[in-house]
């Protein structure tokens, strides 16, 4: 009876997510093919703009199946299946072609893109996911750090961004909740107080009316912790794909000594911006959250989580070191701070990462049953790195040499320690739980999640096995394969180097789609597996002691293979497979000088190929006119800069922020004419 109520309430999200899935595994496979095309192939441009239309149908279905999950509207929903439907009718034809090396050209609409005044393309109103990270830059007081973040943010996307999350109204109850937690971050990193209340200002003064509480709940949500793994109420965890990856280098194992880290976040891509900050006190710092309102499409609440983030002392937060992980027992579990306060605050206060060690270890437990919803994280820097899996009963902190590392260490999303295995969900069910050196703890006997398989579970913790079986089984394949990369880059590894390990594709496993899916329902056998895969959101590249933050949007390399063979993520809306780079300077004007120097070179460099290997018909229209646009991005640079020179103090951080932005454009298009003329 359960289940059948289940369906009835939730059949038309089912529907919905289902046509969601089947669009976006045909887009990834259609993706695959056209990986394989050579830029000097007459058809590329052409299957690329049918490619993008495709997205643009997937990404307008997304935003009203969103939509309509708050309105419970039908033409919501109704709109959100067409969208599905079209996009899976074009990618379905798309990829037929493909493989058939068919030149016919699939005819369509093409979508109108308009800028709506702000800094992002909007698809008939409905905004696209910026395939070149924009740049947030914030310097001063905590207020005014919160103030120019909410006016920058507003003025990239729009005020839409905020209001989705202002206005709302909180019963007594959630407002209790909020307040409970803002105790925790009150006591532990209050400086996240002072820049709420200045994004509240900087909202109000941008024109979206958004309440001090309205920020707070995106930094705390507004419910109680959790009183059993993955919150489960109803017995039925958020299903969502397996969730990023994090690697991190340093001594023996590079090339200078110096620490280089590697990291992807695998959600859904989202609207997310990268924050440069230079606070009053403590230490500058960048950081990557994976939204900018905190929520991650299927993921849900991340509480501004998300990585990775460097400091100017050298220290670098790579990743959330395993999720879910949920080791401590139950009676420590409660109020505390969540995972994104907790790296604003580490990598603002931190010297080094055993400073970082012992912050974590003298914090509350907190809220380890919800997702992202307490600390535990996998910090490095040039002397030392860990992962802390458990705080307590037992304490489990991973640090290079205990899997048989060389100075360096590695993680994805299951636990790896060998006392993580004291975990009580996995004590449970003990005889299904198995550990590998260097892949850490898997199922023995793989269940594929779906909602019928979770309903029907006996317990609730037979159920957070059955939720935790794919990612488990999935990230034991991907720790394998950043163990061995790593372990064969031992003295020799480098940022050039961490960027091959997340460009390089994993492999499918024999047969055709339907029965590798069908096989891997069944025993979750595979192909090769890769950190590197067509889920990922976000790739980034850090050299801390260099100031070096280095950031791909989606996926680094086109056609990745999917870990799985009905993703939950990606692909992305134009996605461009280049990287753009910053540096941590003293200030705002040396990050902004640095991101102008990095952009007049590779524009060089592309400009120089472009001319010794100018390509005829589409592609060399296609490669002039990315280069227009570097070059175009790059004057619009300039002048912010020299609007920046002239202009008072509290408006020049924002001309400052525009002129990276532009760069950062400028970087990444003039990146894609020359990696299309030198291919890696």
């Amino acid at each position: 009876m359960s289940m059948i109520i289940y369906l009835f309430k939730n059949i038309k999200m089912i529907k919905a997510f289902r046509s969601l899935t089947k669009a976006r595994t045909m887009l990834v496979r259609a993706n695959m093919e056209i990986g394989r095309l050579s830029y000097d192939d007459d058809i590329y441009i052409q299957r690329l703009n049918e490619f993008n239309q495709a997205m643009i149908y997937t990404t307008k279905g997304r935003w009203y199946m969103d939509k309509a999950l708050s309105t419970e509207l039908r033409k919501d929903w109704k709109c959100a299946l067409l969208n599905y439907r079209k996009a899976y009718k074009m990618a379905e034809k798309l990829f037929t072609y493909l493989k058939k090396s068919s030149k016919a050209h699939i005819p369509y609409k093409q979508t109108l893109l308009t800028s709506e005044n702000t800094e992002i393309l909007f698809a008939d109103g409905i905004p696209l996911v910026p395939e070149i990270n924009p740049v947030v830059i914030i310097k001063g007081s905590d207020h005014e750090m919160g103030y120019q973040y909410a006016k920058q943010v507003i003025q990239i996307f729009g005020k839409w961004v905020f209001e989705r999350k202002a206005g709302r109204k909180f019963t007594e109850d959630e407002i209790e909740q909020i307040t409970r937690w803002e105790s925790q971050i009150r006591q532990y990193a209050p400086e996240i107080l002072g820049f709420c209340n200045g994004w509240v200002a900087g909202a109000n003064d941008s024109g979206v009316k958004m309440s001090y509480m309205d920020v707070l709940e995106i930094w705390t949500g507004c419910c109680p912790p959790a009183f059993d793994y993955l919150k489960n109420k109803e017995g039925i965890p958020k299903l969502a794909s397996p969730l990023c990856s994090g690697a991190a280098a340093w001594g023996r194992a590079t090339k200078d000594g110096k620490l280089v880290t590697g990291s992807t976040g695998d959600h859904d891509p989202t609207y997310m911006v990268t924050i440069v900050a230079y606070p009053d006190s403590g230490h500058s710092f960048i950081y990557t959250p994976f939204s900018v309102i905190g929520d991650v499409p299927l993921v849900g609440q991340v509480y501004m989580m998300g990585h990775p983030g460097m400091n100017s002392k050298g220290l670098a937060y790579v990743e959330h070191g395993g999720e879910m992980r949920m080791v401590e027992p139950k009676h420590f579990w409660g109020y505390g701070l969540r995972r994104g306060t907790a790296v604003f605050h580490t990598l603002r206060f931190a010297d080094d990462a055993r400073a970082a060690r012992d912050m974590e270890l003298n914090w509350p437990i907190g809220d380890i049953g919800t997702a992202m919803g307490s600390i535990g994280g996998f910090y490095a820097d040039s002397t030392y790195g860990y992962v802390l899996e458990s705080r307590k009963e037992p304490v489990a902190i991973r640090e290079a040499g205990l899997l048989g590392e060389t100075d360096f260490l590695y993680a994805n999303n299951n636990v790896m320690h060998p006392e993580s295995g004291k975990a009580g969900w996995m004590q449970n069910f003990k005889d299904n739980w198995k550990w590998e050196p260097h892949g850490g703890w898997y199922p023995r006997d793989f269940k594929m999640p779906d909602i019928f398989s979770l309903k029907r579970g006996r317990e609730k913790t037979d159920r957070i096995n059955n939720a935790l079986s794919m990612m488990y089984q999935n990230s034991m394949g991907r720790n394998l394969y950043l163990y061995e990369m790593l372990s064969n880059g031992i003295g020799n590894i480098d940022i050039d180097y961490m960027r091959m390990v997340y460009s390089q594709s994993g492999s499918l496993p024999q047969g055709s789609w339907k029965e590798i899916t069908r096989s891997y329902k069944v025993s979750g056998k595979w192909g090769k597996y890769s950190s590197a895969h067509a889920g990922n959101a976000l790739v980034v590249v850090m050299k801390p002691d260099s100031g070096i933050y280095s950031l791909c949007v989606s996926e680094a390399a086109r056609g990745l293979t999917p870990n799985v063979p009905e993703p939950n993520s990606g692909p992305l809306y134009g996605e461009t497979n280049a990287f753009w780079e910053l540096k941590l300077a003293s200030g705002p004007e040396g990050t902004a000088d640095a991101a102008m120097s990095k952009a007049i070179e590779l524009i060089n460099k592309a400009e120089q190929e472009f001319g010794k290997r100018s390509k005829p018909g589409n592609t060399g229209m296609y490669l002039d006119e990315l280069l227009l646009k570097a070059k175009s991005e790059y004057d619009i640079g300039t002048r912010f800069i020299d609007d920046a020179r002239d202009s008072i103090e509290t408006e020049r951080i924002y001309h400052l922020a525009r002129a990276v932005r532009a760069f950062t454009r400028s970087q990444v298009r003039a990146m894609q004419v020359y990696q299309s003329l030198i291919p890696s």
